[in-house]
C-alpha cells in the first residue's frame, strides 16, 4: 500500500482528540495541540473550526501531496462529525470515535486509490456519486465489525482494520 496507514491513524487520532477537547471544553488539551480554545469557541462557523483543527493537526505533513490532502480531509471530516454529534444525549465514546476514524480513513483511502480507474470509466455524475456513497457505507459497516477496543483502538488495531477493509473493498469491486 502506498499510503501510510499508521500516519493516517495518528493524524485522525490527533484530530479526534482536538475535536473532543473542543466539544468538552478541555482547553489544556487544545493548548497542547497548539490550538486556542477561546478563539475556536468564538468562531461561529463549525466548518472553519474543523478546518483549523485539521490544519494544525496535519501541519507537519509534507505540503502538496495526495496523502497529505487525504489526511487533511479525514481529520476535518472526523472533527466535524464529532463536533456535530448530539450533545444532549449520551456522550460519544472513544470506541465510537475510533470506529468513525477507521470508516473515514478507509473510504478516503479506497476512493483515492480508485480515482484514476474510475475516471476512465463511462460513469454519469449520479453513478459516480452512488459508487462513492456505496463505498462510504461499506467502510462504515467494515469499521463497525473491525473488533476495535471500546476503550481506544491501538495503532495495530487501526492498521489492521484499514488494511483488511481495503483488501475487502478491492475484492468487492474487482473487475470480472
Amino acid at each position: 500500500m502506498s499510503r501510510s496507514t499508521a500516519t493516517s491513524a495518528r493524524s485522525a487520532g490527533r484530530g479526534a482528540a482536538a475535536a473532543y477537547a473542543y466539544r468538552t471544553g478541555d482547553a489544556q488539551t487544545l493548548r497542547d495541540l497548539g490550538l486556542d480554545y477561546d478563539a475556536l469557541r468564538a468562531n461561529p462557523n463549525i466548518f472553519d473550526v474543523a478546518h483549523q483543527i485539521a490544519q494544525k493537526v496535519c501541519e507537519d505533513l509534507p505540503d502538496g501531496t495526495i496523502e497529505t490532502a487525504e489526511q487533511l480531509q479525514v481529520v476535518a471530516n472526523l472533527a466535524e462529525w464529532l463536533m456535530q454529534r448530539d450533545t444532549s444525549g449520551a456522550d460519544v465514546t472513544v470506541g465510537q470515535i475510533a470506529e468513525e476514524a477507521v470508516a473515514l480513513i478507509l473510504a478516503e483511502a479506497y476512493l483515492v486509490e480508485t480515482a484514476s480507474a474510475l475516471n476512465t470509466k463511462d460513469m454519469t455524475g449520479t453513478q459516480r456519486a452512488s459508487f462513492e456513497n456505496d463505498v462510504r457505507q461499506a467502510a462504515e459497516e467494515l469499521a463497525a465489525h473491525a473488533n476495535l477496543s471500546p476503550t481506544g483502538a491501538s495503532a495495530a488495531e487501526f492498521t489492521r482494520a484499514i488494511e483488511d477493509g481495503l483488501e475487502y473493498l478491492r475484492a468487492l469491486h474487482e473487475e470480472p
